[in-house]
């Protein structure tokens, strides 16, 4: 199935027009709507409006130039409270959400604007934290699966579209299950799925620490994207288990999208 409406986030960093260039190629690939977002706090700063509407102005240009259904959208309040009901008013599909630089998904107190997002954003929604500017376009995707899939439809979908209008390999990894043989289930069922869709998809697979595992497979071997699934661990858990997404997206060695699917 395919996306319909597809909606970015824009604001006053760099970030967030590279977030934008996955979104363009994706909505002219799935022929789907665009809608660019900017949310302005009540006297916002005159410089960050300023360079919010430059960038929208230039993506504007470059959609309409693509011959993408484009629509433009700026409102005046906090995105923590506008957004989701924007993404309704707009029946978005996907939502993609570039981190601000002193944004940070994972901490403790759950308090960032990412995680107000994560817990009333009703579409599919894709948190991008962008470390390297110059490349939008990703030819090798890795995409960390754990043990049990609990939202692979969906996920395939996006890792699909992504893979189908960037022309990218994609690699799925997974740290192995000590004591047990062979690969798990909803691996080869994600696996098998993805083919479908005819993409090369390798496997690999490296034991020990997986946050650190992840960085250093995607180090040695040039990926250009991680796709990480949103972790499902409440607070306890997390303080006394860890968040393996967590610590990639806090220090990830290329550009990372922490993707959490529609709650059902």
């Amino acid at each position: 199935m395919s996306y319909r409406t597809i909606l970015v986030v824009i604001n006053e960093h760099t970030g967030s027009t590279v977030a934008a260039r996955y979104a363009l190629p994706l909505a002219e690939s799935e022929e789907c709507r665009l809608v660019l977002y900017s949310a302005y706090g009540e006297g916002g700063d005159s410089t960050a409006i300023r360079l919010t509407e430059k960038h929208l102005d230039h993506l504007l240009k470059e959609a309409i130039a693509l011959g993408i259904n484009v629509t433009r959208v700026t409102e005046i309040g906090s995105i923590t409270k506008l957004l989701p009901h924007r993404a309704l008013a707009e029946a978005v599909d996907l939502l993609l959400y570039p981190l601000t630089p002193g944004e940070h998904y994972g901490s403790t107190m759950q308090q960032q604007t990412a995680h107000h997002l994560l817990r009333t954003i009703r579409a599919d929604l894709a948190v991008m934290r962008i470390m390297h500017m110059g490349k939008p376009h990703p030819h090798r995707i890795m995409v960390p699966v754990g043990m049990v899939i609990s939202d692979r439809k969906q996920r395939v979908r996006f890792v699909a579209a992504l893979a189908k209008c960037f022309h990218s390999q994609v690699t799925l990894f997974h740290r192995p299950d000590v004591g047990k043989q062979g690969l798990p289930d909803d691996f080869v069922t994600l696996r098998n799925e993805l083919r479908q869709y005819d993409l090369p998809v390798l496997e690999r697979s490296a034991p020990g620490h997986i946050a650190r595992a992840i960085a250093l497979e995607a180090v040695s071997h040039h990926d250009d994207l991680i796709v990480l699934g949103a972790s499902e661990r409440g607070t306890l858990r997390r303080i006394f288990f860890g968040n393996p997404a967590g610590d990639v997206m806090k220090h990830p060695p290329c550009n990372t999208i922490l993707f959490r699917p529609a709650p059902r």
